[in-house]
């Protein structure tokens, strides 16, 4: 897909020229963005618009990656929950009750919190 400078190129890069480092990312970011199907494209961006304006917060490159690192933490547990939930749910032999308690889960969800998950076996 892409070919990516060594780690040490892009340290290096990164110290003598910050704005072209961050160029760079920003178009291997948008680039593989432009290679997913088109109905998560827009989930993408605003994932990404998510984590750089955490970066563009944070006070440095520290404060950055443990609020990004918070972010994606915060966003496992909210799966799981979710799956846990669901689960909860459906251990109830598919109760009437139980299914509406899910479809209530479901639609309390923002858009954005809904993954379609591609099972394949």
């Amino acid at each position: 897909m892409y070919e990516l400078p060594s780690f040490d190129k892009l340290v290096a890069l990164n110290q003598s020229n910050p704005e072209a480092f961050e160029t760079l990312r920003e178009q291997l970011v948008d680039g593989y963005i432009d290679t997913v199907p088109t109905e998560r494209q827009h989930r993408l961006q605003g994932l990404q618009f998510h984590i750089n304006s955490r970066r563009d917060m944070a006070s440095n490159p520290l404060d950055s990656c443990i609020s990004l690192s918070r972010m994606m933490h915060e966003t496992f547990w909210d799966m799981h929950t979710s799956l846990e939930d669901l689960s909860n749910l459906t251990s109830d032999n598919n109760s009437h009750a139980s299914l509406i308690e899910t479809q209530r889960l479901l639609l309390d969800k923002k858009p954005a919190e809904v993954l379609q998950l591609n099972m394949h076996h």
